[in-house]
């Protein structure tokens, strides 16, 4: 069985405007500051690197993915697309829930700032929410415990 985590970016890895001691600078060739906390980006590389567990982005800004990806060494497995979700349903959440639909016996993590959003009481089982809480608009270190911590087993 795999832990796939679909990961966020705005607020959820990076914080907005963020400038801390730590932050990692993502270079996004004009497009506005990007940096990520390093304590989030050295988990971030641990967990890509498990071969049970795997990243998929969950962001329509695939140009900052492709710069994160460009300058951390991070393993990430593709990228869910957002596109004709069912009637009444946010398109990033019908891409969600298709995800964990179409992998029934993993465990399928959501860590999105946005996850609130989500009708809750139309998420598969195997289908888990995070929403950061970080102080500074970002998953903390609990979040990041958290989701090492969920597994598959009901």
């Amino acid at each position: 069985m795999t832990k796939y985590l679909l990961l966020d970016i705005d607020d959820t890895i990076a914080p907005s405007m963020y400038r801390g001691v730590d932050a990692i600078e993502i270079e996004t060739w004009g497009r506005g500051h990007l940096a990520i906390p390093k304590y989030i980006v050295e988990w971030v590389k641990l967990f890509s690197k498990k071969e049970t567990q795997s990243i998929w982005w969950c962001t329509d800004r695939s140009n900052e993915t492709t710069q994160i990806e460009k300058q951390l060494p991070l393993k990430v497995e593709g990228k869910l697309m957002f596109t004709k979700p069912p009637k009444g349903f946010w398109k990033k959440q019908a891409a969600i829930i298709r995800f964990a639909e179409e992998h029934p016996k993993d465990t399928v993590i959501c860590a999105d700032n946005d996850c609130d959003l989500m009708k809750s009481d139309k998420l598969p089982d195997n289908l888990h929410l995070v929403i950061p809480t970080g102080a500074i608009r970002a998953l903390s270190k609990d979040d990041l415990i958290e989701i090492d911590n969920l597994s598959s087993i009901y």
